[in-house]
């Protein structure tokens, strides 16, 4: 007889199976893949991020294609518009202090020049009434320097015009696009002009007339003619200085039309203001009753509102062109 297998005992390992037992093998295996297939697992679930982030940048590069199609035909205008400097008020103050100061340090130094010449400044500003009076008086010790003091402002103003008018320009030019700016040497230049002829015309035209009719109005009636020195310069610089800056009708209109504040439409419009105001300032300036003096101021007065109504016809012109050189560029 065959003797039955002996059962092993507690605390003997179970003996190994033979060959031709795959049974016992089969249970064990399938952890040991399942334990295999997890890494691949947790690869896949890091793959789609990563996926993502490579769908990402296409979609932000694409974002700049889709600008609005009326920011091309604007872009010179704008990039002025973005050059033009923001001041707050205090700072437009400082910049007018500031240039206040620096035209007073001039005037003040072409001054002292001026007053060594005061006499013979002075003999030229008494030709005009000198036909007609023998000898000017005064009435006060202090009169004859104060008049020379006088004549020596009055003198220092028109040879510092051409500075004043250009820091007029500095204060002004901040406010204004890039193209506009290339008008300072004109505009200086034109300013002065009109400046410096505004106080000849004054000085050889206006100023004789004024006084022989004014003067001879009293003679006729038999007074005898005592000036004085003072009130006739306070009389001569009135009238030059009036004119002067009435002649400059012109720049300022044409600096308004830059700004679009006027137009040629609006200028011819209220014509009939403008040749009201410009009488009530000829009357003003020089205080005569008579025609023919209001019309020696007037007239060419009149003519500098119409030579300013050319120019800002021409400015309004040169903004039609380069409108329409915009639209142009934009419809190609």
């Amino acid at each position: 007889m065959i003797p039955p297998p002996e059962e092993p005992e507690q605390g003997q390992p179970a003996e190994e199976p033979e060959q031709g037992q795959p049974a016992e093998e089969s249970d064990e295996e399938p952890p040991a893949e399942e334990t295999e297939e997890e890494p691949p697992a947790e690869e896949s679930e890091e793959e789609p991020p990563a996926e993502e982030s490579e769908e990402e940048p296409p979609a932000e590069e694409s974002e700049p294609k889709r600008l609005p199609p009326t920011q091309p035909a604007r872009m010179k205008p704008e990039e002025d518009e973005e050059e033009l400097p923001r001041m707050t008020l205090l700072e437009h103050l400082d910049e007018l202090r500031r240039r206040i100061l620096r035209t007073l340090i001039v005037v003040v130094v072409t001054f002292f020049g001026c007053f060594a010449f005061a006499e013979e400044i002075y003999t030229l500003l008494a030709k005009p009434i000198a036909p007609h009076v023998d000898q000017l008086a005064f009435d006060g010790v202090a009169d004859p320097f104060i008049v020379y003091v006088k004549v020596a402002l009055l003198a220092s103003v028109f040879v510092t015009a051409p500075y004043l008018v250009a820091q007029l320009w500095g204060f002004v030019s901040p406010g204004l696009y890039r193209r506009e700016k290339r008008y300072a040497i004109p505009f200086i230049f034109f300013g002065s002009f009109f400046f410096l002829g505004g106080g000849a015309f004054g000085y050889f035209v206006a100023l004789p007339f004024a006084v022989e009719f004014l003067v001879n109005m009293g003679l006729n009636a038999n007074w005898d003619a005592d000036i004085r020195i003072e009130r006739y310069l306070s009389f001569a610089v009135n009238v030059l200085l009036g004119l002067a800056v009435m002649f400059q009708l012109p720049i300022i209109i044409f600096m308004l039309s830059q700004l679009g504040v006027v137009t040629p439409q609006f200028l011819m419009r209220h014509f009939r203001w403008a040749v009201l105001i410009i009488i009530i300032l000829s009357a003003a300036i020089t205080p005569t009753p008579d025609v023919v003096n209001m019309t020696i101021v007037a007239g060419p007065t009149l003519l500098l509102y119409l030579l300013g109504v050319g120019a800002s016809a021409l400015v309004q012109r040169r903004r039609k062109r380069r409108e329409e050189e915009v639209e142009e560029e934009w419809a190609e």
